[in-house]
């Protein structure tokens, strides 16, 4: 059988579209899917975002649309210690602030983890991480082992001296 290259061009193409289209329902964490729907914040994810040459970890993001919404995305997602007046006072400024950070529960990132007190807690936990300057809410998920949490807090560490390093929307 004789295959004409138009019949190969075409299958190529259905295979190029089934792989597009299978990549996109897979390729998103289980929280993006979660907040896709919601219009009052922006969620975006990134996969396989690399914290260093030879660990990747899942990222979603929750930014803010407009300084009215930055408060209730606070409060949606639990973050208690944060002071509303130093949220308004640094959203937006130019300059750079700390990055707010602590341990949130895998599968419920509105609570805060305990203390780390066995390798088996790394597969449970994920980071989030707020950032004053632009109101953007990150979380990073499969830290898996301790090494992989080193790794990140080494990144995070980086990215306050090199915020360059950061995703754009964080900059």
């Amino acid at each position: 059988m004789i295959l004409s290259v138009k019949s190969v061009n075409i299958k190529i193409l259905l295979v190029l579209i089934l792989t597009i289209c299978s990549n996109k329902l897979y390729s998103q964490t289980e929280l993006y899917k979660q907040y896709e729907h919601r219009t009052e914040f922006t969620v975006m994810c990134i996969m396989q975002y690399p914290i260093t040459d030879s660990v990747k970890m899942n990222v979603t993001f929750f930014a803010p649309r407009n300084e009215d919404e930055l408060w209730p995305m606070i409060q949606e997602f639990n973050i208690t210690n944060l002071n509303k007046d130093t949220v308004f006072n640094r959203y937006g400024k130019g300059k750079r602030y700390p990055l707010y950070t602590y341990d949130v529960y895998a599968d419920d990132i509105k609570k805060k983890y305990g203390k780390v007190t066995s390798a088996e807690d790394y597969k449970n936990i994920s980071k989030l991480i707020y950032s004053y300057h632009t109101g953007v809410i990150m979380i990073y998920h499969d830290i898996e082992t301790e090494e992989r949490y080193d790794a990140l807090i080494e990144y995070l560490i980086d990215a306050l001296i090199n915020p360059e390093s950061l995703p754009d929307i964080i900059k």
